[in-house]
């Protein structure tokens, strides 16, 4: 499954954090995409520039590969930025280079994202396995069935049908029985003779197999070992061995830091990489296609989304939602909606709220249309009990429990729409509202404006275009007659539950951002 493609709505959120510093790699797509308030910076960063970037920026959320997280960074990052949340987030799985015992202390939420490169880390050792005729070895032997090794036995499975795997670790009732797949507790059982071995074992301490002398000498003479891990796995008797080897083969798919280690390593144990009768292959592959990048990229999005809904929840269920009686007034900024569905009447309900003066074009016919979608899902409460949501669906879970919670408050803090949100009369309900808003000076405009005529008003001010149909559902912001895509496609199909929210979310950018702009644009 490809995740690459990161939804509008998620440059939309991450707009209302703080600074984000990502100091990852990072896909092409993502880099031209993420909005401005996300600073890259080269993994390869000296910490000492670092620590200076961090005194700087005051970031909210860190966005790491594997560099060392110290006492030193934490508390910088900490002394920089005193209160609110920070958010640590690992691009990748491993967290053994992070303090975190010193980021619970200073209350620094640490987030990683397993299992999201293990298709791609799998790609590359069924490529390192592979004979030179392009065939793969008749048994292949799997140290670890974790994320990588359950998605490297899988495509050995798909690629060949001949293939015998042995697995190193206890076979899991749930996972798909096949004959070819043999699962032993036992190391030499598991290894000995093996001509291909897959080093992926997951990086717990407790349970990690160590790879020691004894077992590189129960390998086949001639066997490829293909490690993705870091090289401690292997024991200072096993780098001996490794090291004497005739025609044993290690491939290790590392970093230059790691490198760097394992090389000094296998200095101090007395036998130099420069020295060793096989050459060490060392290749950086294994997680560095676009693809792999761009994978990543969109778990750690959906993770810094999460934090912008619930912090945008926060800030919006801390305001008033009581529209009010009286006009705007006349010196107040202006704001147009085009459209006339639920969604529109949501966004003039949150700019009215900030004191906008708030025109919404669109014709009757369009709004009775729209107002009947979705309705079922009102007497959802917030506080159902629900399954987990899986990994890619967290995000829209989420959105719609946030957006059920303001249209709650929304009906609380407006009793005339209250009294009229449970029954089946729903037209009545949007009647109500839409003249709760008339009365506070919001005008509604019978009139379609062409895409020429929206341009030409958003010369003036900012246009909120809500598209809303079976077809194309889309929300964006439109100024100076550049066309800004906020929410679309399947993100935004929950219409009526998630209204409140995006309203909410165009608010804040057009409020936050709009002085700004106006300020660079000023003749």
């Amino acid at each position: 499954m490809t995740l690459s493609c990161v939804p509008p709505v998620a440059a939309s959120l991450i707009a209302t954090l703080d600074t984000v510093l990502h100091i990852a790699p990072v896909s092409r797509r993502w880099r031209a995409d993420a909005p401005g308030n996300v600073v890259f910076l080269p993994p390869t960063l000296a910490k000492q520039t670092l620590l200076l970037q961090i005194a700087l920026l005051r970031p909210s959320a860190l966005i790491v590969a594997d560099q060392v997280i110290d006492a030193e960074i934490i508390e910088r990052w900490r002394t920089a930025h005193p209160f609110g949340d920070l958010c640590l987030i690992r691009r990748g799985t491993s967290l053994d280079k992070v303090r975190l015992d010193l980021c619970e202390a200073n209350d620094i939420r640490v987030i990683n994202t397993p299992g999201i490169n293990a298709p791609h880390v799998a790609a590359y050792m069924a490529h390192w396995l592979t004979l030179g005729e392009g065939a793969l070895p008749s048994e292949v032997g799997v140290v670890g069935y974790g994320n990588v090794g359950k998605a490297l036995v899988r495509l050995l499975l798909e690629r060949d049908p001949h293939v015998r795997i042995k697995v190193l670790g206890e076979h899991q009732s749930q996972e798909t029985a096949d004959s070819r797949v043999t699962f032993a507790v036992d190391r030499f059982e598991a290894l000995t003779g093996a001509h291909a071995v897959a080093l992926c074992p997951t990086r717990n301490d407790e349970t990690t197999p160590r790879i020691d002398g004894a077992l590189i000498e129960c390998l086949h003479p001639h066997a490829r070992l293909v490690c993705v891990v870091e090289p401690d796995v292997f024991s200072d008797d096993a780098v001996q061995a490794l090291a004497v080897a005739e025609h044993l083969q290690l491939v290790l798919g590392c970093g230059s830091v790691t490198l760097g280690e394992f090389r000094s390593r296998a200095e101090l144990l007395g036998c130099s990489l420069d020295t060793w009768r096989r050459p060490v292959t060392f290749t950086i592959q294994a997680t560095s296609s676009d693809a792999c990048h761009g994978d990543l990229d969109h778990a750690v999005c959906v993770q810094q989304s999460l934090m912008a809904v619930r912090g945008l929840l926060k800030r919006s269920l801390a305001k008033s939602f009581t529209i009010p009686t009286v006009q705007t007034d006349a010196a107040a900024p202006c704001v147009s909606i085009v459209g006339r569905g639920i969604n529109s009447l949501f966004q003039a309900v949150m700019f009215r709220l900030a004191n906008y003066q708030v025109t919404v074009y669109g014709t009757e016919r369009h709004s009775d249309d729209a107002r009947l979608k979705h309705v079922n899902t009102w007497p959802m409460s917030t506080t159902q009990p629900t399954a987990e949501p899986e990994p890619d669906h967290c995000l829209p879970v989420e959105c719609h429990r946030a957006g059920l919670e303001l249209f709650e408050k929304l009906l609380a803090d407006n009793p005339s729409l209250a009294r009229l949100a449970h029954g089946q009369a729903t037209t009545a309900l949007w009647d109500e509202l839409e003249a709760l808003l008339g009365a506070s000076g919001v005008r509604f405009l019978p009139q379609q404006l062409s895409p020429a005529q929206t341009a030409a008003l958003s010369r003036r001010h900012c246009v909120v275009s809500v598209l809303e149909g079976d077809d194309l559902e889309e929300l964006s912001i439109v100024y100076r007659c550049a066309h800004n895509r906020m929410v679309a496609g399947g993100t935004y199909a929950a219409g009526t539950t998630q209204g409140l929210l995006w309203a909410s979310l165009v608010q804040e950018i057009i409020q936050a951002k709009a002085p700004m702009v106006l300020a660079m644009n000023a003749q």
